[in-house]
């Protein structure tokens, strides 16, 4: 990260970037090396895993007695999609049940971008409701950082993926709603009852009428006139002034809408 030049101390290109993301140095070593040797087989589990094993997640997601076959059992079946080494387990025993809390830790971000909800969350992996949301904010850190050497590195299926991962994590969805959560007010919930009403695309949204948005669960005129807005989608004013005169509900503000 640093070079000596006799009494002079410059930074690496990779410690001056390393510094302007403010991540541990031990983590930006994790991250860098296994950009630099990802292999063939990158899935969505591998880079969720290699946010877990870096000492700046914190604390990781520690299995349960009876948690620990079936975590075990996870390993071994994607065993090649993971970018660092897996310790043996009768050589050190301690490193690999921290392995499978990091790979615990992994399994419940990968259920919350498959769209599980936060009290399934809660109840399948018995995690707190703290510990879940301490857990989706640091892997939104970590994933911008393998995004960023991912480019300064020139890889670019983990440059793809993590870009991918970062919008998904941060919103909870599956990647088939990517390209409607980008609008202003549309989170998991507006987003999925969108793409399951037939608009799935910011086109399909621009062609729909005003009143049919409306009609939605949990859109509304205000939220429904804001998404024509932004789609650039043409208001008939007649048609908004008949839709606001006529609304009798209270607009709600949950933000995973």
């Amino acid at each position: 990260m640093i070079i000596w030049e006799g009494e002079h101390v410059s930074a690496t290109k990779f410690g001056k970037r390393v510094s302007e993301l403010y991540i541990d140095p031990l983590s930006a070593v994790v991250i860098r090396d296994s950009v630099k040797n990802a292999s063939s087989k990158l899935t969505d589990l591998s880079l969720l895993h290699l946010a877990a094993h870096t000492p700046d997640m914190g604390p990781v997601m520690r299995p349960y007695s009876q948690e620990l076959d079936e975590i075990a059992l996870v390993l071994e079946a994607h065993k090649e999609e993971f970018l660092v080494e897996v310790p043996n387990e009768w050589e050190d025993r301690i490193s690999y049940e921290e392995f499978l809390g990091e790979v615990k830790t992994a399994l419940v971000l990968n259920s919350w971008i498959e769209e599980a909800s936060e009290d399934s969350l809660i109840e399948r992996f018995r995690v707190q409701p703290g510990d879940l949301y301490k857990a989706i904010e640091n892997a939104k850190w970590l994933l911008h950082a393998t995004n960023e050497l991912s480019m300064l590195f020139r890889n670019r299926e983990v440059l793809s993926l993590s870009a991918e991962l970062m919008d998904r994590v941060a919103k909870g969805i599956k990647k088939e709603l990517l390209p409607i959560v980008k609008l202003e007010g549309i989170g998991r919930m507006r987003g999925r009852i969108l793409y399951n009403s037939g608009y799935k695309t910011v086109e399909d949204i621009k062609r729909s009428s005003l009143e049919d948005l409306t009609n939605l669960p949990l859109i509304g005129p205000r939220v429904a006139k804001r998404i024509k807005e932004q789609v650039g989608g043409f208001v008939k004013r007649e048609e908004w002034e008949k839709l606001e005169s006529g609304e009798d509900w209270k607009q709600k503000a949950l933000s995973d809408y």
